[in-house]
């Protein structure tokens, strides 16, 4: 699904989280692989006592179920996580929403952002990926909407500047266009 824009808005950046993320997944599949291998090899020895080897085929059962509930839930689901989720920079806001399943986007329109901190460890820091911290809000009502595992974390927070110093310009320029003249009443009531 694509993100649904208003006149004027554009949009900046598409990106995803970064790669990195997936590492997690990526071990728990070679862990889980491994173990599922070692367990079912030492199930199927013909060294096994009478009472394994009657049942061995409910002991391969339960190592399959185990396993591929294992990869299901450690593996495949922060894989369609990660492959689901897209951030968005437009000339208005900043969007974090799914493309599939829940319709709940988290938004922060531009006019109520007030600062982006960057926060990286060593170890994002050598791949470049960072988290994003947004403050905004308005009325003395702040609240922080994070984006983790940002690629590019550094550039992605510039840009993110730079286009809040130019959305603050254009609405500035545009009430100076709407404004009446600096020590004026505005127009006459009565002519």
């Amino acid at each position: 699904m694509k993100l649904k824009l208003v006149d004027g808005e554009q949009v900046i950046i598409r990106t995803r989280a970064h790669h990195r993320a997936l590492l997690p997944a990526l071990l728990n599949f070679l862990i889980v692989v491994m173990v599922m291998s070692f367990l079912l090899g030492y199930i199927a020895r013909a060294d096994q006592p009478a009472f394994i080897a009657h049942y061995h085929h409910i002991g391969v059962f339960l190592i399959w179920a185990g396993g591929l509930l294992a990869l299901a839930f450690g593996t495949l689901k922060p894989l369609l996580t990660w492959a689901n989720r897209m951030t968005y920079l437009t000339s208005h806001r900043v969007v974090q929403k799914n493309l599939i399943g829940a319709a709940q986007a988290s938004v922060v329109p531009l006019g109520l952002l007030s600062e982006v901190q960057l926060k990286q460890s060593r170890l994002q820091a050598m791949s470049e990926a960072g988290e994003l911290l947004l403050l905004h809000g308005a009325y003395g009502q702040h609240q922080r909407t994070r984006l983790s595992n940002m690629p590019d974390a550094a550039h992605f927070q510039t840009v993110i500047a730079e286009e809040l110093g130019q959305y603050r310009r254009h609405v500035a320029a545009q009430y100076a266009s709407q404004a009446p003249a600096p020590g004026g009443y505005g127009e006459p009531r009565y002519a």
